[in-house]
């Protein structure tokens, strides 16, 4: 049995079959990694900041997701998802939707696009590493005036997202990504420490 178990939820019916085709325009690939396995699906995120998804959802859907091995670098075939079958997912029909628990991410990695100016945060940057179930996170951590950098600040964060990040899977097999944007589950980080900048 995997760590993470997919099951088919029950959506609404905007988000099934040529309804969802529909919502195609909407929908932002996103990078998911738990303990054991890389997840390349499509959210719709309808305006919404992904670090807030995560937070507020149990669930995270996700259109045509396609699990593999942790070290792959490369997008799913546009046929959909037949790789899961074989790592323990139900594979979903052309147009179907899954459900992820997000208590299941350990690193996600959402769309490359700039939020609107509403949902923008603007905090001053500090640069922290940290150890998040098997990955080695360095980046900067967008913090509130007051807040320091320690594991008091994960504790009141569901979902950390760090910008400019380093990721190093420690496991095997070892590997290492560098994103502009990581989003990392609080209840997965051991430890977090705070880097001095030279710059």
């Amino acid at each position: 049995m995997t760590f993470w178990n997919w099951r088919r939820s029950p959506g609404a019916l905007a988000t099934q079959g040529s309804a969802a085709i529909a919502l195609a325009p909407e929908l932002a690939a996103i990078e998911i990694y738990t303990a054991d396995s890389r997840i390349v699906g499509w959210i719709a995120p309808q305006g919404k900041r992904i670090t807030d998804l995560l937070t507020t959802q149990d669930e995270l859907r996700l259109w045509r997701p396609s699990p593999g091995p942790l070290d792959d670098t490369t997008m799913p075939a546009a046929s959909g998802a037949s790789s899961g079958a074989s790592s323990g997912a139900v594979a979903g029909d052309n147009g179907e939707w899954q459900s992820l628990p997000t208590s299941q991410v350990v690193l996600a990695m959402p769309p490359e696009w700039r939020a609107s100016r509403q949902l923008r945060l603007h905090r001053r940057l500090r640069r922290a590493a940290l150890i998040a179930g098997p990955f080695n996170v360095t980046g900067n951590i967008h913090l509130h005036p007051g807040v320091e950098i320690g594991l008091h600040l994960v504790r009141n964060q569901a979902f950390v997202p760090l910008t400019d990040a380093y990721i190093l899977h420690n496991g095997e097999p070892s590997f290492e990504h560098v994103v502009s944007v990581v989003i990392v589950n609080s209840a997965h980080i051991a430890q977090i420490v705070p880097l001095v900048s030279l710059a």
